[in-house]
C-alpha cells in the first residue's frame, strides 16, 4: 500500500477512535448528569412526616454536634429521665414525709427508689411503689411509679415531689392550687393520658381497654375515664428531644448518609423541618404543641390522640388538628370514658375559665402561645423564637441573650428605643421599670413560681383593678392604689386610662393594692401577691420593703399551701435584705422552722413565734406606713381591716392541668 493509502487509513482509524471517545463521553455527561438529577430529585422530594418514623436525637451528633451539645444542656433534654441513681434528683435514705394522715417512707434499694406507704410513722409498709421515670429536672422533680401487682404498663404520678430548689419533699397539693384538707392521692395522676404528650418525642399512648370501657358505660355501669384506662405506651424518646421541634428524622438520616443526595440538597432539605425556616405562625405552632393549653377538635380526634398519638408535626398548621383553650371554651363532658382524658379531670364549668383573668389573660403557665396571639406584636410576626432558643443562651429560660435587654423590642420600636426613659414615664427609679415589667408583668402561676405574662400590652391599672388581676405599675409601686397608678400615668400623657373602677375583688379601691391583693381574691391572685411582695427590683427601698413582712407573716396563716409557700419564701427573701443593710433582725430565725404543709397546729406555733417577735423588734429604721398599708403606728397590722379583707377571698380551686 502506498503511503497516501497508509495515512488515509490512519485517518479513518484516528477518526473512528475519536467518536468512540467523543460517545463515550457524551453517553458518560448524560448518565451523570441523570444520576444528578436524580439525586437532585431525590433531594428535593417532599416528604409526609406523619409517615416518617423517628431516628433519635442521638442520630444527629455525626452532622450537628455543636447543636447536639447545645440541645443536650437543656432541660427540655432531661424533660423525661428513666429512674436511675444518676437522674433522680430526690432523697431516697429512708426519711419520711406525713401528710393528711398519710405517712410514706422514701427509701433505696440498690439502684431501685420506692415510695412506701407505712401504716404509721416509722411503722411497716403496707405497699411499696417503684420509681420507673422523673419528670422534671429543673424547679422540681416528679415520680411516676407502677403498681408491682398490676398486669398493664401503665404509669402513675406520685402525689409527692422532691422541689430541687429547696431541697425538700413536698406534696403535690402545695404545688398545685387548692385549699388544705385535699386527699392524700388526689394527685395520683396516670401519666400515660396526660404528662406523656408534652414531656416526651414521638408519643403512642396506646390506650389498650376503650373498648372495653364503651361497652361497660353502655351497659349503664359507672366509668371514670381519669383512672379506669389502661395503657401500653411508647414514645420514641423520653424527653423533648430534636425531632419535637424538627419533625421525624428517619428519612433526613437516610438520605444525609448519601453524600450526593445530601451535596444535591444542599441547605434546603425538606426532609427536616427548620422552625427558623417555617413562616411565623407554623413557626409558633412548633412551641405551642406544648405551650398552649389545647384538646383534640373533637371526640373522635381524643380517641385517637389516646390510641396513635398527636398528629401534629412540626410544620402543619396547629389548630387543624387542636382547639386552643380560652377564658370561654366550653369544659369537655365525660359521657364517653374517653371524653375527660386528655383534656380535664372535672365538668365544672369553671374549669377552663379560672385559667385566665377575667379579661381572657392567660394566668398559667403553658399558656404562652394564648398569650403571645393575644398580642399586637404576633400581628406583626413575633414569634417564640424570636427570643427564646434551645441552642443559646443560659438553660433557665432559654433566652437569647441579646433579647435579655431592651433590646429586645428595638428591632421594631427603634424610636422608643433611643430614648427609653421618656416613653416609661416612670421618674420614681423604679428598678423594674424595663419593657418586660411594664409591658410582660409578672401575673403567671407555674412550677410553684411566678413568671411573665406573654400578652405583650399596654399598662392600664384601671383596667387591671377592674378585671383582678395583676397590674405592672403597683407590681412595683406595691405601696400605691390603682387608682393612683391610673392617675399618674393619665397626667403623663397616656389619656386611655380610667381611674375610677372599682376592684374586681371588692377590696376597698384606697388600700394598697400589694396589701389588698395579698388577702382578698382568688389564691392565684394572692399567690403572685406573696412572691411579689419578696422582689427586690421595686420603687421601694428596702426598709420601705419591710412594711410587707407584717403581711407576710399573716398569710403564713392562708389556707392554700401555695399561697403560704410563696409567703415564705418572700419573707426569707426580705429577711436577708434587710439583715444586710442591717435593719431589722431578731424575728427571722423562726422562719427556718416553718413548714408551709405542716399541720395547721404545728404551723401556728411557729407563725405566732413569728409574728411576736415582729412586735418586739426594734424598728426605729423602717418610715412611718402609709395609710393605705393598714399598718398601726407600731408597724403591726389592723386586724380589724385584715378580716374583712379575708372575707373576700374567693375559695374556687383552680385545676392547672398538669
Amino acid at each position: 500500500m502506498s503511503d497516501a493509502g497508509g495515512s488515509a487509513a490512519s485517518a479513518v482509524r484516528g477518526g473512528r477512535r475519536k467518536g468512540v471517545v467523543l460517545c463515550v463521553a457524551t453517553a458518560t455527561l448524560l448518565g451523570g448528569a441523570a444520576l444528578w438529577l436524580h439525586f437532585a430529585a431525590e433531594s428535593a422530594a417532599p416528604v409526609d412526616f406523619k409517615s416518617v418514623g423517628y431516628s433519635g436525637s442521638a442520630s444527629c451528633l455525626e452532622c450537628h454536634e455543636d447543636r447536639h451539645a447545645s440541645w443536650s444542656r437543656t432541660f427540655h433534654r432531661t424533660m423525661t429521665q428513666a429512674a436511675t441513681p444518676e437522674s433522680v434528683e430526690g432523697i431516697f435514705d429512708g426519711r419520711e414525709l406525713s401528710f393528711d394522715g398519710q405517712a410514706v417512707r422514701m427509701r433505696r434499694e440498690g439502684e431501685q427508689h420506692l415510695f412506701e406507704y407505712i401504716d404509721k410513722p416509722g411503722g411497716t409498709a403496707l405497699r411499696s411503689l417503684p420509681v420507673v421515670r422523673t419528670i422534671g429536672s429543673r424547679r422540681y422533680q416528679q415520680y411516676l411509679v407502677r403498681d408491682p401487682e398490676s398486669q398493664d404498663a401503665s404509669l402513675w404520678r406520685a402525689p409527692l415531689l422532691w422541689h430541687i430548689e429547696e431541697r425538700r419533699w413536698m406534696h403535690l397539693n402545695g404545688a398545685f392550687l387548692s385549699h388544705d384538707g385535699q386527699p392524700f392521692d388526689k394527685h395520683l395522676t396516670l401519666w400515660n393520658q396526660n404528662c406523656i404528650f408534652c414531656h416526651n418525642t414521638g408519643v403512642a399512648p396506646r390506650a389498650t381497654n376503650i373498648a372495653a370501657l364503651q361497652a361497660k358505660e353502655a351497659r349503664g355501669e359507672s366509668v371514670d375515664a381519669e383512672q379506669d384506662l389502661r395503657f401500653d405506651s411508647q414514645v420514641a424518646e423520653l424527653g423533648i428531644g430534636c425531632e419535637a421541634c424538627h419533625g421525624p428524622g428517619a428519612e433526613h438520616v437516610r438520605r444525609r448518609k448519601s453524600w450526593a443526595v445530601a451535596f444535591a440538597a444542599g441547605d434546603s432539605d425538606p426532609s427536616i423541618v427548620n422552625p427558623r425556616r417555617l413562616p411565623p405562625a407554623r413557626a409558633t405552632d412548633v412551641c405551642a404543641q406544648c405551650h398552649a393549653g389545647r384538646i383534640p377538635r373533637d371526640e373522635p380526634a381524643m380517641l385517637d390522640w389516646l390510641v396513635s398519638g398527636h398528629p401534629f408535626r412540626p410544620g402543619d398548621d396547629l389548630q387543624q388538628h387542636v382547639r386552643f383553650i380560652q377564658r370561654d371554651t366550653p369544659t369537655p363532658g365525660q359521657r364517653a370514658p374517653h371524653a375527660g382524658a386528655v383534656a380535664a379531670s372535672t365538668s365544672e364549668d369553671t374549669l377552663f375559665s379560672l385559667r385566665f383573668w377575667k379579661d381572657g389573660t392567660p394566668r398559667l403557665s403553658a399558656y404562652e402561645t394564648q398569650g403571645l396571639l393575644a398580642s399586637r406584636c404576633a400581628d406583626g410576626g413575633l414569634t417564640c423564637i424570636d427570643c427564646h432558643s434551645m441552642h443559646a443562651g443560659d438553660p433557665h429560660g432559654m433566652m437569647l441573650p441579646s433579647r435579655r435587654t431592651a433590646a429586645a423590642c428595638a428591632k421594631c420600636h427603634s424610636s422608643i428605643a433611643e430614648n427609653p426613659s421618656a416613653h416609661s414615664r416612670d421618674t420614681s427609679g423604679c428598678a423594674s421599670t424595663d419593657c418586660y415589667e411594664c409591658h410582660m408583668p409578672r401575673m403567671v402561676y407555674g412550677v410553684m413560681d411566678i413568671h411573665r405574662s406573654h400578652r405583650i400590652e399596654k399598662p392600664d391599672p384601671a383596667h387591671a383593678s377592674a378585671t383582678g388581676r395583676p397590674d405592672a405599675c403597683t407590681n412595683c409601686h406595691s405601696d400605691r392604689t390603682p387608682a393612683w397608678a391610673a392617675a399618674a400615668l393619665r397626667t403623663k400623657g397616656a389619656g386611655y386610662l380610667r381611674a375610677d373602677t372599682p376592684r374586681a375583688d371588692g377590696a376597698p379601691a384606697d388600700y394598697a393594692d400589694g396589701v389588698a391583693s395579698l388577702h382578698a381574691g382568688d389564691a392565684l391572685r394572692r399567690a403572685v401577691a406573696a412572691r411579689l411582695a419578696g422582689n427586690k427590683a421595686t420603687a421601694l427601698a428596702p426598709a420601705q420593703r419591710a412594711w410587707m413582712v407584717p403581711h407576710l407573716l399573716v398569710t403564713l396563716g392562708d389556707a392554700w399551701p401555695s399561697v403560704r409557700f410563696q409567703a415564705w419564701r418572700s419573707l426569707r427573701a426580705l429577711a436577708a435584705e434587710l439583715r444586710e443593710g442591717g435593719i431589722v433582725d431578731g424575728w427571722s430565725d423562726a422562719l427556718a422552722s416553718f413548714d408551709p404543709q405542716a399541720p395547721r397546729a404545728q404551723r401556728r406555733v411557729v407563725q405566732d413565734e413569728l409574728l411576736a417577735a415582729w412586735a418586739g423588734a426594734d424598728k426605729r429604721m423602717i418610715p412611718p406606713a402609709p395609710g393605705a398599708l393598714l399598718l398601726d403606728e407600731h408597724l403591726l397590722p389592723r386586724l380589724q381591716l385584715l378580716r374583712a379583707l379575708l372575707l373576700l377571698q374567693v375559695g374556687s380551686i383552680i385545676d392547672i392541668g398538669e
